[in-house]
């Protein structure tokens, strides 16, 4: 038989069941204090949305991302790494020939309006993207033979060719694959200041053309919901009111388009943050309209090439930190990467081999080369007169060329290459998709680069750049290497540099991730109030 506990046993019990439901009180009246987020992040640019803010038309770097906040595809990129991952996408298999792909997609996606995402819809945005047959819309219209849905979570598609696996999930992980809701979707392009429902953190909420675009969280979205309910994109007509923004906390973050001094000089002050990433967009290049005058003729092209000195362009206006010489359009570490222009016509300027071939083009000190250099000061970087000016400097040099500076707004620039009224002009590129495809292919493919307006034809170039993307890794390197030989050797585009990614943010600002992908994740941001 048991000893009864004594009284002083049973209170001491009691004093001790106290003090543990008294820590346990305290530490969640006391302990750590969860974090608190703004419900606001403004974020400051210079550069503007340049058409529409519909997936099947978009080709500009803003209208893109902010699509790519508002929606996702079937595949997409993990932050902070260039890998693929499913999204909408489940899982896939692909048939022995490789040309087959069953892709099982997810059945908790929903669109803004709460419509089930559904293969149908899929089909139906692709085939959307297709017909209407805008700029971009050889992204998946050069993969997809037809697509169809199996069930309402299987869509079949039927590629073209038997493309590599991983090029394919690339491709499909662009904004013109999104898809879109076919119940509030018309099968025409949507005009500002609306948009199309598709499936993603963020949905459109009011859109001034030429003042700001504010998104809100999408309470239908499946996945992790944003930290920030709203984001406002404010547009400044310049760098410098851009700066000024950013320092007096009327933006919370400035992304593109602050200058190089600029951001060292905020780096060296220290009161704000500048966030950093890889440098492979944009790359910058010289394009020829080659069906013009004087430029339909290849020595000149060369012999432009031979003058341009891309490290003082790096050293000057970038100095020496911000950039680097590129001298392929296939950036430097990308795959089968190759310096086909320094091989050919050297690291530094050569004069005489430029004043060679302009002779040979009939050319003289007395009988000079005129052209007009053609720049838009704003959209890449507010040192775009300084560097149209060190070029037309390299072009003098030779005593064989005038040079005729002209600039003019982003939206009259882009129409004046396009309606081909300018034969020589500076642009800048932001890829699509990771990879070296996406680098020759908008550019040299005669059947892909339509919207350059270079008219660069080379059946051959044409012939290597559809074999590259069949080819396994080695052999596509060396196809790559042909191409970029040949491409440097015709000289229809001169790539100048490539530089790297830069944010000013206020120091509560958290999230930022600016990775290979070049998209900017407005639904990782966010700032803690205290």
């Amino acid at each position: 038989m048991s000893k009864p506990k004594s009284n002083r046993t049973i209170m001491l019990a009691g004093v001790a069941a106290a003090l543990i439901v008294l820590a346990v009180a305290a530490f969640f009246l006391l302990g750590p204090k969860q974090p608190k987020y703004k419900d606001t992040i403004v974020i400051g640019t210079t550069d503007s949305v340049q058409t529409t803010l519909d997936p099947c038309e978009a080709y500009d770097y803003l209208g893109v991302n902010i699509i790519q906040n508002m929606g996702e595809g079937l595949f997409g990129y993990e932050p902070g790494t260039a890998k693929i991952v499913n999204k909408l996408a489940v899982s896939y298999t692909i048939s022995a020939d490789r040309k087959v792909w069953d892709i099982k997609i997810r059945t908790d996606a929903k669109f803004q309006d709460g419509t089930p995402l559904t293969a149908q819809a899929v089909v139906w945005s692709w085939e959307r993207t297709i017909k209407l047959n805008q700029d971009a819309a050889f992204l998946i219209g050069d993969l997809i033979e037809k697509a169809e849905a199996v069930s309402d979570d299987t869509v079949r598609v039927y590629l073209k060719q038997p493309f590599e696996e991983t090029y394919v999930k690339s491709l499909l992980a662009t904004w013109v694959a999104f898809p879109v809701n076919p119940k509030t979707t018309p099968m025409d392009v949507v005009k500002p200041p609306n948009t199309v429902d598709m499936i993603g953190p963020y949905k459109l909420a009011s859109w001034k053309p030429g003042e700001y675009i504010e998104l809100v969280a999408n309470p239908n979205y499946y996945g992790e919901k944003p930290k920030t309910q709203r984001i406002i994109i404010r547009f400044y007509k310049d760098a410098q009111s851009l700066r000024l923004a950013v320092e007096n906390g009327e933006v919370d973050v400035a992304f593109r388009t602050l200058s190089p001094a600029d951001i060292k000089d905020i780096m060296s002050k220290g009161t704000l943050q500048v966030v950093s990433g890889p440098g492979i967009a944009p790359i910058r290049y010289l394009v020829f309209n080659v069906n013009k005058e004087p430029f339909n003729n290849k020595i000149v092209r060369q012999a432009i090439a031979y003058l341009i000195d891309r490290n003082q362009i790096v050293n000057t206006v970038y100095m020496g930190k911000f950039a680097q010489p590129l001298y392929s359009m296939v950036p430097i570490g990308f795959l089968g990467h190759k310096d086909s222009f320094k091989e050919k016509y050297g690291e530094r300027p050569n004069v005489e081999a430029a004043k060679q071939l302009l002779k040979q083009a009939g050319y003289s000190e007395s009988n000079p080369l005129k052209i007009e250099l053609w720049y838009t000061p704003v959209r890449y970087t507010p040192a775009e007169p300084d560097i149209a000016a060190i070029i037309k400097q390299n072009l003098e040099a030779s005593g064989m060329i005038k040079v005729d500076l002209k600039s003019a707004d982003w939206a009259t620039y882009r129409s004046l290459f396009k309606q081909e009224k300018i034969a020589m002009w500076l642009l800048g590129w932001f890829p699509d998709f990771l990879d070296p495809d996406n680098y020759v292919r908008p550019f040299y493919h005669s059947g892909a680069n339509g919207w350059l307006h270079v008219n660069y034809k080379n059946p051959t170039v044409d012939d290597l750049i559809d074999k590259q993307v069949l080819q396994p890794t080695d052999q596509r390197i060396q196809t790559l290497a042909q191409i970029q030989d040949i491409v440097a050797d015709d000289a229809p585009i001169i790539p100048l540099w490539q530089e790297g990614q830069f944010a000013v943010a206020q120091p509560n600002v958290k999230g930022i991730v600016l990775d290979y992908s070049q998209i900017f994740r407005y639904y990782l941001i966010y700032a803690e109030t205290g």
